[in-house]
């Protein structure tokens, strides 16, 4: 089984691959949208509570393609006053639980207000969490997290007693590609170890969804829309989307949790 995932920010978040397009990661989502379409994938969007508030139409149009699931992914991406003092002074942007709470809660509710639809999934920016985050996450009626990278797990596991987590288990694009800044030349060489191109970045890709779907796991892949189309323009992302196509896929909130896939 095939799980397609990518992360969707705000016009206004500004990070580090923005200067490298002139379209907004919501816009870009809806290129990426169309793009896994044509080859019959489930995909499921993760997207900040506030790129829904600057995009609403957009948003609710990518949330009406029959084959997009909505998470959430904070409401801001932590680039709000609060969590920027909370990370000074307790080293997390999450602060302190009210805080996490009202953030997680006006996520869902930013979400909701333009798509009309109530989310069950979730993915915290940066995978950053707490020790109440699957709590709070409880509280707050998601069901499926998907903050792990952890490429040695095949499927997901329980978080707590209502909540499942769905490790991301194929090697993670934002981190590892050679992309946007993140090249020879605009970056000290420290920071580009590691890091690969986006063709060997695919093959790397197919290589580990093969495998975890031959031990019958679920194959996990975070492709985000901003560095798909700064890599190549989203060339490669649909290469990866017709390799996919033969496999079965499904949403994050469609994971058999009974087969165990």
């Amino acid at each position: 089984m095939i799980c397609l995932t990518g992360d969707v920010h705000q016009r206004s978040y500004r990070g580090t691959d923005t200067p490298f397009s002139p379209f907004s990661e919501v816009e870009l989502a809806m290129k990426y949208a169309k793009i896994s379409a044509k080859y019959g994938i489930r995909i499921t969007m993760f997207l900040t509570g506030k790129a829904c508030l600057e995009e609403p139409t957009d948003v609710k149009e990518i949330s009406q393609m029959p084959h997009c699931e909505i998470g959430g992914h904070t409401f801001a991406a932590f680039r709000d006053p609060w969590s920027r003092i909370y990370r000074k002074f307790f080293k997390t942007p999450w602060g302190n639980e009210s805080h996490q709470m009202k953030d997680i809660l006006k996520t869902i509710e930013s979400i909701q207000s333009v798509t009309g639809e109530r989310i069950s999934v979730w993915r915290n920016h940066s995978y950053i969490q707490t020790v109440e985050t699957p709590r709070l996450l409880e509280a707050a009626k998601i069901q499926w997290v998907s903050d792990e990278v952890n490429r040695q797990k095949r499927s997901w596991e329980p978080l707590s007693q209502y909540i499942k987590s769905l490790p991301i288990n194929v090697q993670p694009d934002h981190e590892h590609l050679l992309h946007g800044t993140y090249q020879i030349g605009k970056a000290k060489a420290s920071k580009l170890v590691g890091r690969i191109s986006i063709g060997e970045w695919i093959e790397q890709v197919k290589v580990e969804v093969q495998e975890i779907v031959d031990r019958g796991g679920t194959a996990t892949i975070l492709a985000h829309p901003l560095c798909m189309e700064v890599a190549d323009g989203m060339v490669a992302f649909e290469d990866l989307c017709r390799f996919l196509q033969p496999f079965p896929n499904c949403w994050v909130s469609e994971v058999d949790a009974d087969r165990g896939y």
